[in-house]
C-alpha cells in the first residue's frame, strides 16, 4: 500500500484514471502501524462517493464499522481469527515441508547405502576373481565355483 501513496501523492491525476484507484485509496487511508487516517485521502474519497454508488456504500459500512463498538469488536475478532487460520496453514505447509525433506532425506539414505553395499559386493568379487585368475583358475572353473555364466565373470574381470 505504501508504494501506491507514494504514487497517489506524487501523480495523483495518472493514477486516478485507474478502475482499481478509489479501492486502493480506500485501502490506503488508514496506516494500519500508526492507527491513524490520512484526512486528505479522507477528503478525496468523499469526493469521488458524490459519483460512484459502490464507493458511497462502502464509506458508510466503514463508518457503521468504526462507530459502533460491538461491530468494530466483531470485525476485529473475524479478522483474528482469519489471521489465526492463515497462521495455522502456513505452519502447517511448514511442517509438512520438514516432513517431506525429512522423508525423503532417510530414504535417500537407505537407498544410498542399499547402493553402496551392491557396489561394495560387485567390488569384492572383482577382487575374488582377479585373485582366482592370479591362482591360474580359468573363466570357466571361476564361473562355475560363483554359479555364475563365464560371460559375466568375463564382464567383471574387463571392468576390474
Amino acid at each position: 500500500m505504501s508504494q501506491f501513496m507514494v504514487k497517489w501523492k506524487k501523480y495523483r491525476r495518472d493514477v486516478k484514471q485507474s478502475p482499481e484507484w478509489p479501492w486502493l485509496t480506500m485501502l490506503s487511508a488508514v496506516d494500519s502501524r500508526t492507527k491513524k487516517i490520512d484526512e486528505e485521502i479522507v477528503r478525496e474519497l468523499e469526493g469521488i462517493a458524490m459519483t460512484e454508488q459502490e464507493i458511497l456504500e462502502a464509506l458508510e459500512e466503514w463508518q457503521s464499522l468504526s462507530v459502533d463498538p460491538e461491530n468494530r469488536y466483531a470485525y476485529e475478532m473475524r479478522l483474528k481469527w482469519l489471521l489465526d487460520q492463515l497462521s495455522n496453514i502456513r505452519g502447517s505447509r511448514e511442517e509438512g515441508r520438514e516432513e517431506g525433506l525429512k522423508e525423503g532425506l532417510k530414504r535417500g539414505l537407505e537407498q544410498g547405502r542399499a547402493e553402496g553395499l551392491k557396489e561394495g559386493i560387485k567390488q569384492k568379487e572383482r577382487e575374488m576373481i582377479r585373485k582366482m585368475i592370479e591362482k591360474g583358475m580359468s573363466i570357466a572353473q571361476i564361473a562355475h565355483i560363483l554359479d555364475r555364466d563365464e560371460e559375466d565373470v568375463r564382464g567383471m574381470v574387463e571392468s576390474s
